[in-house]
């Protein structure tokens, strides 16, 4: 994929770039089938979207090369046209290929020497090499050149967080805010695609120069929280968020955001009271993907009657809502009451069977009410469908225990750590498994493998079986990892 996706369609040159009118088929015939020697500008371009667009087939590196070949073609014909050089750039920086960057970026500087964008792409390179002074001189060149133009320093600061070159970001937003540019919604969008949280971190800083910049803008204060959330920090998203609403009432994604966070920080009254309160001021409609939290809300505040009849409504609208059959359904297991619990969860097991939440408490449940076959051949299937995660072999390994199958037990509980060796849930269901079958010399060399590696889930122990409270063995073992050690010096 590209960074500039619209390839600045508005900054077309009339006498080289006319506007494309034909058939892009027949345009990828001709190219495909070399039945042209020249293509014009923008039918270069259009070439370039095409063969960018394209989902490439595992192994498949055709699109690839056709795109490359297309820029070279644009650079021979065009090298007047900086936009055909930023592309190659482009390519030669996915393939980690600096030198060739930088020729190529020395030769487009020769025809258009003062083209700020290929002094912000010249930093770019710099900084993707770890050249940071290089970087920011050409960045400040750039930035001088481009002056006050806000679509110019908008492309800027896109062209930096594109390529994940968060450094380069503050001069440019202090620059671009002082001409008056929109750049939350730019940053913003790039929180939503920065999945790492070292990535999101990176960017705190460029959005807090926006808020000292303009401590009034709610649409900053919403970016930071969005930050925050994404990174799961949710009392700072609370208190970011906060500040959105207070400056703009009026800013419904804001209010959302801050019912999402008191609901992870389960303020469950206070999601309800502002729920409530703000369906009274917009469309219910807009609230709509809020139901669910707001039924489970009702749920934990012991109003399990009223969440029930939400789920209900949400389940009428939208039949395959899976996670809302599994809340309902959760909301009976809960009380035990599995008779009522267990078609529910089924359905949602039926929509949704990659999640494996779904199916281990439908296991349970079937469990809970005896029904043997039911529930091995459900944990058999979620064994082949997610061999690495403990829970499933250690729920197993509980329901062949209260089974009286503790051999059985055994093996599953092995099995899973063959999956998961370094996993200490498992390795303390295996050493209380053995020690409860007899061999204690076995268990105790087990658990001291589980306190090793973390010392502090040892209680699952007794919660397993309660009676190893009494086992001095287990007791001793479990002492010489977690009592602080004291020195005579």
């Amino acid at each position: 994929m590209s960074f500039f996706p619209s390839d600045w369609d508005d900054e077309e040159d009339e006498d080289n770039f006319d506007p494309f009118q034909g058939d892009i088929d027949s345009l990828v015939s001709d190219f495909e089938n070399k039945s042209r020697d020249n293509f014009t500008a923008r039918e270069l371009m259009e070439l370039f979207r095409f063969y960018n667009s394209q989902i490439a087939l595992p192994g498949e590196i055709r699109n690839e090369n056709y795109s490359k070949i297309i820029i070279e073609l644009g650079i021979q014909q065009f090298p007047y046209m900086p936009i055909f050089t930023l592309h190659m750039v482009e390519i030669f920086l996915r393939e980690n290929k600096y030198k060739q960057a930088h020729t190529s970026l020395a030769q487009a500087t020769a025809y258009t020497p003062f083209d700020p964008a290929l002094m912000m792409m010249k930093s770019i390179c710099y900084s993707h090499e770890g050249a940071r002074k290089l970087a920011l001189e050409s960045l400040l060149a750039a930035l001088e050149i481009a002056g006050n133009d806000e679509e110019q320093l908008e492309d800027f600061l896109e062209m930096a967080l594109y390529h994940e070159q968060y450094d380069l970001t503050l001069p440019i937003v202090e620059k671009a805010l002082n001409a008056g540019a929109e750049i939350s919604p730019i940053i913003e969008k790039y929180i939503a695609r920065a999945e790492d949280d070292g990535l999101i971190a990176e960017l705190i800083p460029t959005i807090e120069a926006i808020i000292e910049q303009d401590p009034y803008s709610s649409e900053a204060w919403y970016v930071l929280g969005s930050g925050y959330l994404a990174q799961e920090k949710h009392k700072e998203a609370l208190r970011a968020f906060d500040f959105a609403v207070t400056i703009n009432d009026n800013f419904s994604d804001a209010w959302i955001a801050l019912m999402e966070c008191n609901y992870e920080l389960s303020n469950y009254e206070t999601f309800i009271s502002l729920y409530n309160e703000q369906i009274e001021r917009f469309p219910k409609k807009i609230f709509e993907e809020l139901e669910g939290l707001l039924a489970w809300s009702y749920h934990e505040t012991s109003q399990t009657a009223k969440a029930r009849e939400i789920y209900k409504d949400v389940l009428n609208r939208d039949p395959t809502d899976a996670e809302s059959w599994y809340s309902l359904g959760l909301t009976w297991q809960q009380e035990s009451n599995y008779t009522n619990a267990i078609p529910y969860l089924e359905k949602a097991y039926e929509l949704d069977s990659i999640e494996v939440d779904y199916g281990l408490v439908l296991a349970t449940s079937y469990v809970a009410t005896n029904n043997i076959e039911k529930w091995e051949a459900l944990f058999e299937q979620l064994s082949t469908e997610f061999p690495f995660q403990p829970e499933v072999w250690l729920d197993w390994g509980v329901a062949l225990h209260e089974n009286g199958e503790i051999n059985k037990a055994l093996d599953i509980t092995e099995q899973g750590l063959e999956n998961s060796p370094r996993s200490p849930a498992l390795l303390y269901r295996m050493g209380a498994l053995c020690y409860l079958s007899g061999n204690q010399d076995v268990a105790i060399l087990i658990l001291e493998r589980a306190l090793e590696l973390n010392p502090q889930e040892h209680f699952t122990l007794f919660i397993f079986a309660p009676e190893l409270k009494k086992a001095l063995r287990v007791l001793e073992c479990i002492s010489r990892f977690t009592q602080p050690k004291f020195s005579d010096e």
